[in-house]
């Protein structure tokens, strides 16, 4: 029998961590990155893709190195507060929570508007607000709270539906794409060097887009320690991620001029709807897209509320022993409480989120990878793992957290390139 269950455990596809991957990262990016990619236009913004994407990877796999020399089970807090101390612990503990709970707060606003929208639509029948998040956050609350395998299942589905939905937009509008308006604007700027000051405007939000580093403890247990798989795992997965960006970008930004775009933007029509419609008169493209925005958000809604819960357990159950059941009925209770009687109120904080995520996400596993290198004269646990790229590895990725850091920060006060 035991030889039975570690030949199915062998058998967990790479494609189930992927999911898990693509599914935390893609979402509220589709419709951020083609507005904030403007200004440095089409090639600069595959660079900055492509960097982001080597970033969220090396911090993953710090956070994996670390994660290693603790028992399958152990989250942030502990670690953070074994390896840097309780003042590092208690910062890290706000920025993860904070973070977690605005974004959730965010989606289960989002969702509830889409319950609302569908059952209006198919049933024919008006449901209040408060009936709409109750039952977005109670059906899909449900799923996070599955054993790992079961949401990687789930979110494997979601994500094959997400895929065949933007193959069908990107086809569309790829029909009628000039190819003129991708590269002209890097010609006229001198191959794109005027337009670099504009990849600082653009940093912190393909970071925001490709995060998912909370979903390490889960993509553990999903592999039963085997570091390489789980490895594998994020690359399929960010590389899935970094394809979806990339097409995406190409058929927005060569279906209209960089000049036509700026307009409409600055106009006031900041969002990606209005984007859509004025290069696509297609209402099945425009009503798919919808579709894939919800689609988009409820996937990540189950990785970033299964990371949190993970968290949580590690912080109030492993450390403080408190029952795991609190830590289930905190990560859900909260945002929908906070949804239900304000709205739209994570708009006022939603700005500090990314600020919050390059913390704990960045700065944290650089900072936690070096400490636990320095005891390396430790004898190392068996199934230890070490990160790419050796000793550059901490240091760069704490390096450029700083720099996304400072950005967003210049942002706030305003001190950033802007559009005209």
């Amino acid at each position: 029998m035991r030889n039975l269950v570690l030949f199915f455990e062998r058998q967990v596809p790479l494609s189930y961590g992927a999911a898990v991957v693509a599914s935390t990262a893609v979402g509220v990016g589709m419709m951020s990155l083609p507005i904030v990619s403007l200004g440095m236009w089409f090639f600069l913004s595959l660079f900055v893709l492509l960097t982001t994407a080597i970033y969220v990877i090396a911090a993953g796999s710090l956070l994996l190195e670390v994660n290693m020399r603790y028992p399958t089970g152990t989250g942030i807090h502990t670690m953070v507060h074994d390896l840097l101390g309780t003042r590092h612990a208690l910062l890290c503990d706000f920025t993860m929570i904070f973070n977690g709970f605005i974004l959730l707060y965010a989606y289960i606003t989002v969702g509830t508007e889409a319950v609302q929208f569908y059952v209006k639509q198919l049933l024919s029948f008006e449901l209040n607000r408060y009936s709409a998040g109750v039952l977005f956050a109670g059906v899909f609350g449900a799923i996070f709270y599955s054993a790992p395998l079961m949401i990687s299942r789930f979110l494997g589905l979601f994500v094959s539906v997400m895929a065949l939905s933007f193959i069908y937009i990107a086809y569309h509008l790829s029909s009628t794409v000039e190819i003129e308006y991708i590269t002209l604007p890097s010609v006229e700027n001198g191959y794109s060097l005027k337009l670099l000051p504009f990849i600082l405007v653009a940093l912190p939000f393909f970071m925001a887009a490709m995060g998912f580093q909370q979903v390490i403890p889960m993509l553990r247990e999903l592999y039963s320690n085997k570091p390489k798989r789980i490895m594998k795992s994020i690359v399929l997965g960010i590389v899935f991620v970094s394809c979806i960006y990339g097409i995406w970008l190409f058929v927005i930004m060569a279906n209209q001029s960089r000049e036509e775009m700026i307009i409409s933007v600055t106009s006031g029509k900041d969002n990606i709807e209005t984007v859509v419609k004025t290069i696509s008169q297609n209402d099945s493209v425009k009503s798919l897209m919808f579709f894939f925005v919800q689609i988009a958000v409820l996937t990540s809604f189950i990785g970033v509320a299964k990371g949190l819960l993970d968290y949580l357990t590690d912080f109030a159950s492993n450390r403080y022993g408190f029952s795991p059941r609190y830590s289930k009925i905190f990560v859900l209770i909260v945002p929908l409480l906070l949804s239900l009687a304000f709205p739209y109120g994570f708009l006022v904080a939603i700005g500090f989120a990314g600020l919050a995520g390059a913390v704990w996400s960045g700065v944290y596993p650089a900072l936690m990878a070096l400490v636990v290198r320095e005891r390396s004269s430790e004898a190392l646990p068996k199934q230890s793992y070490r990160a790419f790229g050796g000793r550059i590895t901490p240091w760069l990725t704490f390096g450029y957290s700083t720099v996304l850091i400072v950005v967003m920060l210049l942002g706030y006060f305003e001190l950033l390139p802007k559009l005209s």
